[in-house]
């Protein structure tokens, strides 16, 4: 079936118009949104979203949902914290944190592919150990972050300092965002990802080794969550075990479905997640400045996420 020309320009550029249309309501309605404390704030928040986002996008393009990477993040922070209370400097304590995320997204992909535990009741059982662990080893109280006087490297670098209005934290989401549109674009594990979404029958019968990009997948993922969890630790100066509460998962899912990406697999862009985390930091800090509760966020956040997946599935339908 012809895709009609709207279809088109919306699939194309959908995503920036939402981003420019909301930034222009919202530089009306909201008084001082442009203020440079404000753009500091939307780059701070948006940094977040990118990472989990970026993560996520991987995962949802090869037609699977991660559930577990917040819990993942809480568990870094606290374990983090943990090391540099006992005295770590940062840097070995940061690459301990990024090491548990990659095993805990290792796991779930060896057991979504080699197991074929359903992805949905893998991560989600991932998301109750995680979170349980991190209440375990915190005694369910946050831990205090403090660096070592003279340190060399700071652990304020991932999430509490800024570099003129950039903030360090947008920087190192920059930077995995890079590294995360270069697998997509130019390796076979982006292109991998892609033929498993579309059809796993299929790309097996193609010689594609789906159970190995599958762990690659999930442990990509898993990575994303792990610097996500250092942001945060860093931003907040604590390991808190209750910091991502189940929020940044459907955050993630909501940034990479708002760029595009489709829950069915197959298709996504993840620069457009990029966009996707902007939309929905520019919504929730637009509101914010004109005083909607964040009650009210949460519902226009989540109205947004059922439309734009509404519209992505009635696409489909019309093109079948």
């Amino acid at each position: 079936m012809q895709v009609s020309t709207g279809k088109k320009i919306y699939d194309k550029f959908g995503t920036y118009i939402i981003l420019i249309a909301l930034i222009v309501f919202f530089s009306i309605a909201g008084e001082g949104f442009f203020s440079v404390g404000n753009l500091t704030n939307i780059l701070r928040t948006a940094a977040v979203y990118a990472l989990f986002g970026c993560g996520m996008t991987f995962v949802m393009i090869s037609g699977k949902i991660d559930l577990s990477i917040g819990a993942i993040a809480a568990l870094v922070g606290c374990v983090v914290a943990l090391c540099v209370q006992d005295g770590m400097g940062a840097l070995p304590a940061s690459v301990i944190g990024i090491v548990v995320g990659i095993i805990c997204g290792f796991v779930n992909g060896f057991c979504i592919a080699k197991l074929r535990v359903p992805f949905f009741i893998m991560t989600a059982g991932m998301m109750y150990a995680a979170s349980g662990l991190a209440l375990v080893i915190t005694h369910e109280t946050s831990i205090r972050i403090k660096n070592p006087e003279g340190a060399k490297i700071p652990f304020e670098f991932w999430g509490a300092k800024t570099i003129g209005i950039i903030p360090s934290q947008f920087i190192v989401a920059i930077i995995f965002f890079v590294i995360c549109l270069y697998i997509m674009k130019n390796t076979k594990m982006g292109r991998y990802t892609y033929a498993i979404g579309s059809n796993e029958k299929t790309a097996r019968l193609s010689g594609v080794n789906v159970d190995l990009y599958t762990i690659l997948i999930f442990t990509l993922n898993g990575l994303a969550a792990a610097i996500a969890g250092l942001v945060l630790a860093s931003r907040l100066r604590t390991g808190n075990p209750n910091v991502a509460d189940g929020s940044y998962n459907i955050l993630a899912i909501a940034a990479a479905a708002i760029g595009g990406t489709s829950l069915s697999g197959g298709e996504g862009n993840i620069a457009k997640t990029m966009v996707g985390a902007f939309v929905i930091c520019v919504i929730s800090t637009g509101l914010n400045i004109m005083g909607v509760t964040s009650s009210v966020q949460n519902i226009v956040i989540g109205a947004v996420l059922v439309i734009v997946v509404a519209v992505d599935m009635l696409g489909r339908r019309k093109s079948d």
